[in-house]
């Protein structure tokens, strides 16, 4: 299975997560769904990750043109993706947890989802500041 393959699955994949999020919040059975989601794709992540470790250099970390470096292949971009996939469908998960437990209306959060499934410290930003206005706590 190709780099492109496995692509088009996460992306496929995470999808119905994300409308779990936005339309199911307060169904039981939703964290340990996200969770499963996550889980199945952190395995995915951790596969690439094993395959990739022969070229892996940390000094590579220090400088912008080593971060460049590693992600000249079809492989390491995916493992890039499906890294920002499941962190970003965790936090999406967390926000709404979170604005559960502080009550707040869920027709504010669904933008913040939608933010954070497609720029993800935006949509956290955009929770932060519904949070503060509403709790007037910044954690």
């Amino acid at each position: 299975m190709t780099a492109s393959d496995v692509f088009q699955i996460v992306n496929t994949i995470v999808l119905p997560a994300w409308l779990i999020l936005i339309f199911f919040p307060s169904k039981s059975w939703r964290n340990p769904v996200i969770y499963g989601f996550s889980m199945a794709m952190s395995v995915v992540y951790l596969v690439y990750v094993i395959t990739g470790l022969g070229n892996f250099d940390m000094e590579s970390f220090s400088k912008l043109e080593g971060i460049k470096a590693m992600f000249t292949s079809d492989a390491a971009v995916l493992t890039g993706w499906v890294h920002y996939l499941v962190f970003d469908l965790l936090i999406g998960n967390w926000i709404l947890n979170q604005s559960r437990k502080h009550d707040i209306n869920h027709f504010l959060i669904i933008p913040c989802l939608l933010l954070c499934f497609m720029f993800g410290p935006v949509g956290f930003l955009l929770y932060s500041i519904i949070k503060l206005v509403k709790t007037k706590k910044l954690n």
